[in-house]
């Protein structure tokens, strides 16, 4: 599909509302009017909850600005995946939840994935608001033990594209993922959850919510899982355990305080490689291809306790309080094959490459993770409006340690085409003979923001806030004695403006900015100054219905990130590799995205986004002036996922069905990847009120095509998309 293709298409869907709207406004046949008594409601839904709703859309989100407002009152693009979108696309993880979201780029990154918007890096991850650190973010993805939560615990995700220098400390400018807990609801309600797919992979999901005493002043819910990991590629299926559980509870008629907890175990057998390709032509080898030994295996553990304590002051102003602490380890041992004697190169046509036992490791890597955060935020009368403020002050500590084994590079031969996974031999680690490294990084930040949402007229809102970050940086390599801390200090401004068209439509404007601190030395040895994101975007959006059902956003923007890293290629007076802050980048595009409800049985969410980078200063020899920034970022990308009730048969049959389109991508190494469309279907069938059956099917047209991966070479991370999958799903409420 071309791109002028895909323009048309991304049309079409923007005259949905239109065709919504006329279905929603057709004249009443005459029996059908009655005369009624006028009545006026106001007030709007701040609820961030999707549990329930049957939409595909959210009232109200905190990530942007820590302010409950809808995606309407928001100057900038954010995007939601609702419980209902989850569950009818049967979505397990995170990647694939991102996977359709608009412009999120889900890339491979040793053994882990990672999250790109506009052609850079989301580093962090928040649940309910409070900052985690994405595993590589920092430093080797290897060295990192975080691992994502089940996506069971979860109502929505919430995406904002672009910096979030309000809610972020230190980070990437591509953005925020904010993952929101499910909550314990007042009336009892009980699922059991069932899927299992064509490769093998089933869970089990219990969840059961309600009130624990009579008042219902005191809730609680327990969600548990139980998984079977299997993907296309893997040899030995592993397993996963998961609890988790929180109270809530009313104390008076002003203050609700919550406790929750999860406990999370997980086996993973990555593929950290993917295949080589032969030189100069791709081998077309099967896609389940796994050149990894037998015994590879990652295990994660997770201990995590989070509280919140909300309270009233007044009908206009409120003091929140939360805290998250997780506790985490995680165990790899792996070899991996991979064309090591000259990994940017491809192998021929024999299908023989040596020195192939590739990094034969261990890890054993441990992590704590704290945040707290306490603040008001309120409105008051001036002007003849309601404004609206906030201030916070938030703390973080981030502390891993990793200790890491490795053995000297094999000279065995293999034959690609005829590759025993069992013939790599378990490494023995107590024979002494290995390198090992053993570091441990803690990094901490103390971060105050306030902002006043200023209305001095009734359709014009102002946005203005400031965020003050003191970060240290402290790193210990326990194997050298070597100690290096470092301290930054940082203050970011937030300005967005939003103007009423009328009730419906709003234009926006917005700049924002973020701050990432940087370890690396100058020729001085002194610190490079702070790595800059800013962004400006201008944008329009719509509340079709007026009721936050229907919302669509078009925007504009543009990226620039200035003083990254130049590489000098020569050590400083005191050893220490040389840079300078010169670099600088350039990324812009647009996006355009409608989600929600366009009838009652009628859901969709729908979106486009077109990007273009490029380096606006030069960074080394591979990255000249003017060459694309970021060459494994499509830049165009479709997704489009909608679903129906059919009005017969007493309304028990859903149908759902979309596509994922990209255009051709590249790497560093100049390994393409073609543009695909990826066709999705599912059907629901609802016999009671109480069983729901699915049938889920992903890239049906069965597309081979090879994930989108920064450094793809002839040799290595060439990792193939999965291929056709068909799950089966059965959900019983009790």
């Amino acid at each position: 599909m071309n791109a002028s293709a895909l323009k048309t298409l991304a049309l079409i869907i923007a005259t949905l509302p239109y065709a919504a709207l006329a279905e929603n406004t057709a004249t009443p046949r005459p029996e059908q009017t009655a005369e009624l008594q006028t009545v006026n409601v106001t007030g709007k839904n701040r609820s961030t909850r999707t549990e329930n709703r049957d939409s595909y859309t959210t009232s109200a989100m905190r990530t942007t600005t820590g302010l409950a407002l809808s995606p309407k009152e928001t100057p900038q693009s954010v995007s939601v995946i609702t419980k209902t979108q989850l569950d009818n696309q049967g979505m397990t993880n995170m990647e694939q939840a991102l996977k359709t979201t608009t412009g999120i780029n889900v890339i491979p990154d040793s053994g882990r994935w990672r999250y790109q918007s506009r052609g850079f890096y989301i580093d962090q991850i928040e649940e309910d608001g409070l900052s985690t650190t994405v595993a590589g973010s920092s430093g080797n993805p290897y060295n990192d033990p975080q691992s994502m939560s089940n996506l069971a615990i979860y109502d929505h995700i919430e995406v904002v594209r672009g910096p979030t220098g309000l809610t972020q400390s230190n980070s990437e400018p591509g953005g925020t993922i904010n993952a929101v807990r499910k909550r314990p609801t007042a009336n009892t309600q009980a699922t059991l959850s069932f899927m299992a797919d064509r490769f093998g992979a089933a869970s089990l999901i219990g969840d059961v919510s309600g009130s624990l005493n009579s008042s219902h002043s005191v809730r609680g819910r327990l969600v548990s899982s139980l998984t079977r990991n299997k993907t296309f590629q893997d040899k030995n299926p592993t397993k996963g355990q998961m609890l988790y559980g929180i109270l809530e509870a009313d104390i008076g008629e002003n203050s609700k305080a919550t406790l929750g907890g999860l406990y999370q175990r997980t086996e993973e057998t990555p593929d950290f490689y993917g295949v080589p390709m032969g030189n100069g032509f791709d081998l077309n080898l099967p896609r389940d291809t796994y050149l990894g030994a037998e015994w590879n295996q990652i295990r994660f553990y997770k201990r995590n306790v989070f509280a919140e304590f909300d309270h009233q002051i007044n009908d206009n102003w409120k003091w929140s309080s939360k805290l998250n602490y997780n506790r985490s380890s995680s165990a790899q041992n792996f070899a991996t094959a991979a064309n090591t004697g000259g990994r940017f190169a491809g192998i021929g046509q024999n299908g023989i490459f040596t020195g192939a036992t590739d990094n034969i490791q261990k890890y054993d890597n441990t992590g704590k993770q704290f945040a707290f955060q306490t603040g008001v935020s309120g409105k008051f009368q001036a002007l003849g409006n309601e404004q609206q403020a906030f201030a916070n002050y938030t703390y973080s500590r981030e502390n891993n340690s990793s200790y890491n084994l490795w053995k000297a590079r094999t000279s065995n031969e293999y034959n690609i085409f005829d590759y025993d996974w069992k013939s790599v031999a378990r490494t023995d680690w107590t024979s002494g003979n290995a390198n090992y490294t053993d570091t441990e990084r803690t990094i901490t930040n103390h971060a105050v923001s306030t902002g006043v949402l200023f209305t001095p007229w009734h359709k014009l809102h102002i946005l203005g806030a400031l965020r003050y970050t003191h970060w240290v940086y402290d790193f210990d390599n326990r194997k050298t004695g070597k100690l290096s801390e470092y301290r930054k200090s940082s203050l970011v401004p937030y300005l967005g403006i939003t103007f009423d068209v009328d009730k419906n439509h709003s234009i926006y404007a917005n700049y924002t900015q973020i701050k990432k601190p940087q370890t690396n030395r100058d020729m001085d040895n002194n610190l490079l100054n702070p790595i800059t994101g800013t962004n400006t975007e201008i944008g329009f959006k719509s509340d079709w219905f007026g009721n936050g059902r229907l919302n669509s956003s078009f925007a504009l923007y543009q990226i620039i990130q200035k003083n990254r890293p130049y590489d000098l290629d020569k050590r400083n007076a005191m050893g220490e590799w040389a840079y300078q802050a010169i670099g600088k980048v350039q990324s812009r595009g647009f996006e355009a995205e409608l989600s929600g409800d366009l009838t009652e049985d009628w859901k969709i969410s729908a979106n486009y986004a077109f990007n273009m980078s490029k380096y606006k200063e030069s960074e080394g020899a591979r990255y000249p002036i003017g060459t694309n920034f970021s060459k494994h970022t499509p830049k165009h990308m479709f997704r489009l996922y909608t679903s129906y009730r059919l009005p017969f048969t007493d309304r028990k049959w859903t149908i759902g069905g979309g596509m994922t389109v990209q255009s051709k991508t590249n790497s560093l190494w100049n390994v393409g990847q073609g543009g695909y469309l990826l066709w999705n279907a599912d059907v629901h069938y609802t016999p009671t009120k109480n069983l729901n059956l699915s049938l889920i099917g992903s890239n049906l047209g069965n597309r081979r095509y090879y994930e989108n991966h920064r450094i793809r070479t002839m040799g290595i991370n060439n990792i193939y998309g999965q291929p056709r999958n068909v799950m089966f799903k059965v959900d019983y409420k009790f």
